[in-house]
C-alpha cells in the first residue's frame, strides 16, 4: 500500500539562517553607546525649541511659500540635526573643518531622513513626540512646493519608515552613518563640488564603527535574514533622500528671491556658503 505521505523539498531560500548562524551580541561598550545616541537625540530636542514667532502656526500664519517651509519646520530640525551631532562625543572629535562640509552638503537630505522620526502617516503630519511644537501638515508641502514633490518626498520617507522597520534607533543611527558619507551629495554645478576634507581616514573609519553597530543591532533584534532587508532598504531610503533634497533644492528653492528670504543657517546648508 502507497503511503499518501510526501516528503516536500527543503525551500532554502526562505529556510532561516539564524538556525545556524548565532548573531555576535552587542558588547556592553556598544550597548552604551546606543544608550548615549539615543539620549543625545532626547536631548537635542529638549535643548531646541521654535522661536517665538513660530507658535501661531497655523491659526494666524500659513505656510505658503518655498522660504516658509525651509525658515520654519526645516530650520528647526536642521537645527535639532546639528545639535544632536554635537552632543555626541565621538563625532565631536572630528577635524572641524571636515565637521563643517560634513554638516553642510548633508544636511538638508539629512532632514528627510530625521522626518522618519516625527512623521504620522495616518494624518500626514510632521510632529517631535512628547514635545509642544506646531504639527505641520503634508498640505503645507503642497502649497510650498507642489504636488508632485509633496508625493515624492512623502514616498520618500514612507520608504524610509518601512526600511527602519519604525525603530527609532535605527533612524538615529542611521542619521550619524549619513552625515559621515563623504561625497554622497549630487551637486549640478562643478563648483559646487564639496571641498576634501583634511582627514578622510577619521571620517571613514568612524562611519564603520557606526555602520557595523547598526548591524549587530539589527541582527540581535531581527535576526541575519531580515537584517539584509533592512540594510537594503536603508541604503535606497537614503539614496531617494539624496535625490529628493537635490530635486526640492533646484527646482524650488535654488534662486535669489527665495534666497533673500532665508535664515542664515538655511543659507549654508542649501546653498554651500
Amino acid at each position: 500500500m502507497q503511503s499518501d505521505f510526501k516528503l516536500e523539498p527543503l525551500d532554502y531560500d526562505q529556510l532561516e539562517l539564524s538556525l545556524f548562524y548565532i548573531p555576535v551580541p552587542l558588547t556592553a561598550d556598544e550597548l552604551a553607546l546606543i544608550e548615549r545616541i539615543q539620549q543625545a537625540y532626547t536631548d537635542s530636542v529638549r535643548l531646541t525649541s521654535l522661536p517665538p514667532e513660530i507658535p501661531s502656526y497655523p491659526h494666524t500664519a500659513v505656510l505658503q511659500a518655498p522660504s516658509d517651509m525651509i525658515n520654519l519646520p526645516t530650520n528647526l530640525q536642521t537645527t535639532r540635526l546639528i545639535t544632536f551631532f554635537k552632543l555626541l562625543p565621538e563625532v565631536s572629535s572630528l577635524n572641524e573643518h571636515d565637521k563643517l562640509i560634513l554638516v553642510k552638503y548633508n544636511a538638508f537630505s539629512l532632514v528627510f531622513i530625521r522626518s522618519v522620526l516625527v512623521y504620522d502617516p495616518i494624518a500626514d503630519t510632521y510632529h517631535e513626540p512628547g514635545t509642544d511644537d506646531c504639527v505641520f501638515s503634508g498640505k503645507d508641502l503642497i502649497r510650498c512646493f507642489s504636488l508632485h514633490q509633496y508625493e515624492q518626498s512623502t514616498r520618500c520617507v514612507c520608504q524610509l519608515l518601512n526600511a527602519t522597520q519604525h525603530d527609532r534607533t535605527i533612524a538615529q543611527i542611521l542619521l550619524i552613518i549619513t552625515l559621515l558619507s563623504k561625497g554622497s551629495a549630487p551637486c549640478l554645478y562643478t563648483n559646487e563640488s564639496e571641498p576634501i576634507v583634511n582627514d578622510i581616514k577619521a571620517i571613514f573609519q568612524l562611519q564603520n564603527q557606526f555602520i557595523e553597530l547598526l548591524w549587530k543591532y539589527c541582527e540581535n533584534k531581527y535576526g541575519y535574514l531580515k537584517s539584509i532587508d533592512i540594510f537594503v532598504k536603508l541604503v535606497v531610503g537614503s539614496m531617494n533622500a539624496h535625490l529628493q533634497a537635490f530635486n526640492t533644492r533646484y527646482n524650488y528653492v535654488k534662486n535669489d528671491v527665495v534666497a533673500d528670504e532665508l535664515v542664515p543657517l538655511m543659507k549654508s546648508v542649501i546653498f554651500n556658503i
